[in-house]
């Protein structure tokens, strides 16, 4: 008798580890299914006005479900015509929505971009939007075409680093935390009239302050539009990272720069 209770027992305890680890595996799948993660940007009021409280917003899901552990999300904006950008972060505010707010002091054409990094996916978008002045003066301008401005810089490159022609948009993601002869992950999203730039040849291209050799760094594309590599620095410091992208009649590059510690 004592036997039969103790292989009951035994067996009980086997079927409880083996649900626990079945429940487990299938959390873990669930959270790295390898399908897309969407994103839905908008944002309010939809014809702000200067000095009015704007409110930027994207959803982000994976198979229609709230994505609420996304590594990263920003929207960066800048005004057409100009080489300065501002970078805001966002904060999740409800299931898989993430917002941010920001005033803007003169009227005009703008254009923002939302940038989504969750599950291995990075997605980002570009939308124009008009600031309107005192007495709408300035909506009569209209609304900027969604690839207008689309080569102007955000990076350190001066304006011999510019190539308005081509209208690839770069972002630029290295790893958090680059160490020294640590070889580090580095990648760099590329879009063109707001659709991902693939099968394009890139090059990764760095250097230290005033150095004459520069090492070259071939980089292949793990997902369309998204180029990476592995790259150890050999030493700490502050470095010019530039984006080389080849593509037909597109020759374009970007530069960026990077601290290792």
């Amino acid at each position: 008798m004592k036997m039969k209770r103790y292989l009951f027992v035994l067996l009980c305890a086997i079927a409880l580890i083996a649900s626990a680890c079945g429940n487990a595996n299938s959390e873990h799948t669930e959270l790295t299914s390898g399908a897309p993660v969407e994103a839905a940007f908008s944002f309010t009021p939809t014809e702000p006005a200067v000095r009015e409280a704007i409110t930027f917003s994207v959803k982000v899901t994976q198979e229609g479900k709230p994505v609420d552990d996304a590594k990263e999300v920003k929207f960066e904006w800048w005004k057409d015509g100009q080489e300065q950008h501002v970078t805001i972060p966002a904060a999740l505010t409800s299931d898989g929505v993430y917002t941010a707010q920001q005033t803007i002091d003169e009227p005009g054409s703008y254009f923002v971009y939302y940038h989504v990094t969750a599950r291995d996916f990075h997605n980002m978008q570009k939308t124009p939007f008009t600031v309107k002045g005192q007495g709408d003066e300035h909506a009569a301008h209209g609304t900027p075409a969604a690839d207008a401005g689309a080569a102007h810089q955000h990076g350190a490159g001066g304006e011999n680093e510019q190539h308005a022609a081509s209208g690839v948009d770069f972002h630029f993601m290295p790893a958090d935390e680059i160490k020294s002869s640590t070889p580090a992950p580095v990648t760099v999203h590329l879009m063109k009239d707001n659709q991902t730039f693939a099968e394009a040849s890139v090059k990764f291209e760095f250097w230290q302050g005033n150095e004459e050799k520069h090492t070259f760094i071939d980089a292949s594309e793990s997902k369309p539009g998204q180029y990476e590599s592995s790259i150890s620095f050999p030493a700490a410091g502050s470095y010019q990272v530039k984006v080389h992208v080849e593509k037909g009649d597109v020759h374009d590059h970007k530069e960026f720069p990077l601290t290792v510690k």
